[in-house]
C-alpha cells in the first residue's frame, strides 16, 4: 500500500502471510481429497531454548490452520550429533512425514552442518541443506531457506522490480544471509553482502 505523502511502500507481511495460508488450506484439502493422505511436517526441538520452542509451537499451530498434522520430536540437551542423526534418518525414511524442520540453534556439541545436511533433500522445507542450497543457487527447484524465500514472496506480491536494483544483504548467515544474496542475484539484482 502506498502511503499518502511518498512513494514509501508498506509491505505487509501479516496480510500475506493470511492470503497464503488460505492459499495453503485449499491446496492442503484438495491433496487430501485425491491421495487420501495428509501432509505432516515433523519438527525437532534439542533443547530446552524458550524462543526455539516458541518457534517450533507455531510452526505446529500453522499446520493446524492449514489442515495439516505436525509431529513434534523433542529431544533433551545432552543429545549427541548421532543421536540427532539417527532421529533424522527414521524420520528421512518414514514415507508419512511429508517435511523435517530441525530447529536452529542446536546445543554447541552437535555437529548442526551435519545433521542439517541429514535431511532428505525432498523433505527439506526449511532450506537448510547444502545441496538444497546449491540447487536454488543454480535455479533448480529446491525449497529456499525459509526468511529469505518469505522476503522474496513479499517482494513480489508487492510488485517490486528487482532487477538491475543494488541490494545490500547484512549478515552472511548460512540460512539468512547468503541464501538472500543469491535469492536477489536470481532475480538479476545486484549488490554486495555487508559483514
Amino acid at each position: 500500500m502506498k502511503s499518502k505523502n511518498t512513494d514509501t511502500i508498506l509491505l505487509d507481511g501479516k496480510a500475506l502471510a493470511k492470503q497464503i495460508e488460505s492459499d495453503l488450506s485449499e491446496r492442503v484439502t484438495a491433496l487430501k481429497q485425491t491421495t487420501g493422505r495428509t501432509p505432516i511436517l515433523a519438527t525437532i526441538l534439542v533443547g530446552d531454548d524458550p524462543a526455539s520452542a516458541t518457534y517450533v509451537r507455531m510452526k505446529g499451530n500453522a499446520c493446524k490452520r492449514v489442515g495439516m498434522e505436525s509431529i513434534r520430536v523433542e529431544m533433551p540437551t545432552e543429545t549427541t550429533t548421532d543421536e540427532l542423526l539417527a532421529k533424522i534418518e527414521e524420520l528421512n525414511e518414514n514415507p508419512d512425514v511429508h517435511g523435517i524442520l530441525l530447529q536452529h540453534p542446536v546445543p554447541e556439541q552437535i555437529d548442526e552442518r551435519a545433521c542439517f545436511d541429514a535431511i532428505d533433500l525432498t523433505k527439506d522445507v526449511d532450506g537448510v541443506t547444502c545441496l538444497g542450497f546449491g540447487r536454488m543457487s543454480m535455479g533448480e527447484p529446491a525449497y529456499g531457506s525459509c526468511t529469505p524465500q518469505g522476503i522474496m514472496y513479499l517482494l513480489e506480491h508487492h510488485d517490486i522490480e528487482l532487477a538491475g536494483k543494488h541490494a545490500v544483504v547484512v549478515g552472511r548467515s548460512a540460512i539468512l544471509g547468503k541464501p538472500m544474496a543469491m535469492m536477489l542475484l536470481n532475480a538479476n539484482c545486484t549488490g554486495k553482502q555487508q559483514v
